[in-house]
């Protein structure tokens, strides 16, 4: 129905000074997606764009639908363009395919105190819609089980933490003190996850880029949540190389290294002692290697949680903040806003995925759009992986044409050295990618395999991973 179909107004923004990572140019960049304005006023030599936005409901029949788009102007002859959609056989999953500890600080001054027992759900609804959990990576308080629950009964909940132990343990002075403290914190957020049935998408988060001098510290405070919490998955950013296999840190369950720092044969190694590997970005790394802020192509966003996740397979993704928005009012015109870029120090983006718009709705960006298309392409990868390996149990029953469809899926499933040879080595031309992708979605539906699931109703932080 045409009703599925969006169509909807890119907005700007101005930097006004060159950040501390290389820009090609200082000025207007487009990056809000204005979903709010009508019809908007072009100033001759201004290029505007607008974002086409398509959802296929899950009852959608599969099959090519063919329609118009028409673009139109006051004194000019309406423009119309052929828009063609395909909808696939198989279903995307409700929730981030790629496990997520993202932090969202909740924007209560520029919504309202009063509005925000109402915007809340908002504003987790929309996380939800981009798979991105409504979390904190930095909370001291027990997290909003209501809207943990409701989350997790709707099938959108991958991951919250139970809360974060940055000051647990980080001398000897006072060390016993500081953990018993920290564990008395937790403990009620602890029991409350236990009666809803939530322990399986609980972690705890920590000891925030500790470096080796206080690994003996770390592990003496992980053995002290693990013996309190023994259910819950422990994590940490700490700078150990070796995810636990050259330190005394032997009681860490997910490792989280930086993206340029993720070495695969080590990530395998930890993995076969039981152990998780994630990876994050945050104010680094800068070009060669993918991030998000505001001057950096598109594609990078989509690229770090699609095809490089495809790639490399960390167990999860960490970002440390959604809205650092300073102070910043909420867009209410456009599509040159007055929205000011700058988010943590000098940074254009970075920490700051998305923005604000009238009356403290949430208003989602290029960069945010991207990231939800590479969690999708991800999705893709490992749909195809578990229809491989469902098509090769069945062993010696396989048919001719079966065993062709298995050589064929299992040479397209690898993500291509053309589209991301390194980290640092990558494709910008979507072509490349668009090809991996619709090859890969022609494969599924080609298999035979009704909506294979790799992820299974016990999708939750201690099974944190794919098969």
């Amino acid at each position: 129905k045409a009703e599925q179909v969006e169509y909807e107004v890119v907005g700007y923004v101005e930097t006004k000074a060159r950040p501390p990572y290389n820009v090609s140019y200082v000025g207007w960049w487009p990056d809000p997606i204005l979903d709010f304005m009508g019809p908007v006023e072009i100033a001759r030599g201004d290029l505007q764009t607008f974002w086409v936005r398509v959802r296929a409901p899950k009852g959608q029949a599969p099959g090519v639908y063919r329609g118009t788009l028409q673009v139109s102007a006051a004194g000019a002859k309406p423009l119309q363009f052929a828009l063609t959609v395909r909808v696939y056989h198989f279903t995307l999953p409700d929730c981030t395919p790629l496990p997520t500890a993202i932090t969202f600080f909740e924007p209560r001054k520029l919504v309202g105190e009063e509005r925000w027992p109402e915007m809340k759900h908002r504003y987790a609804d929309f996380l939800a819609d981009y798979a991105i959990d409504y979390d904190s990576l930095y909370r001291q308080g027990a997290p909003d089980f209501e809207l943990v629950k409701r989350l997790h009964d709707e099938g959108r909940l991958v991951a919250f933490n139970l809360g974060n132990v940055f000051n647990a343990g980080t001398s000897e002075a006072g060390f016993e003190k500081a953990i018993a403290d920290t564990v008395a914190r937790l403990r009620p957020a602890y029991e409350k996850a236990k009666e809803l049935g939530l322990l399986d998408h609980a972690y705890i988060y920590g000891f925030d880029e500790r470096p080796k001098e206080q690994f003996g510290l770390l592990e003496r405070s992980a053995q002290a949540l693990r013996k309190a919490f023994p259910e819950v998955l422990l994590m940490t950013t700490s700078y150990d190389d070796s995810f636990g296999l050259e330190s005394e840190v032997k009681t860490m369950d997910a490792w989280c290294p930086l993206t340029p720092k993720f070495d695969v044969a080590r990530a395998q190694k930890a993995r076969a002692g039981g152990k998780k590997v994630w990876w994050y970005i945050c104010c680094g790394p800068h070009n060669p290697h993918a991030n998000w802020f505001v001057e950096y192509a598109a594609i990078e966003s989509r690229l770090l949680m699609g095809a490089m996740t495809a790639k490399y397979r960390p167990d999860g993704f960490l970002y440390y903040a959604l809205t650092i928005w300073n102070d910043n009012k909420p867009i209410e015109s456009g599509p040159f806003t007055a929205w000011n870029p700058v988010s943590w120090t000098t940074y254009h983006g970075d920490g700051s995925l998305f923005c604000c718009g009238p009356g403290g709705r949430p208003v989602p960006t290029i960069r945010l759009e991207n990231y939800r298309d590479g969690q999708e392409d991800f999705a893709y990868a490992c749909i195809l992986e578990e229809a491989i390996r469902r098509v090769e149990a069945k062993g010696s029953r396989l048919g001719e044409k079966q065993r062709q469809w298995l050589a064929e899926a299992r040479a397209a499933l690898p993500v291509p050295e053309a589209l991301v040879k390194t980290l640092s080595d990558y494709s910008h031309d979507p072509k490349i990618l668009y090809a991996w992708r619709d090859r890969v979605g022609d494969l599924i539906d080609r298999s035979g395999v009704p909506d294979a699931d790799p992820w299974g109703k016990e999708f939750g932080v201690r099974g944190f991973g794919q098969r």
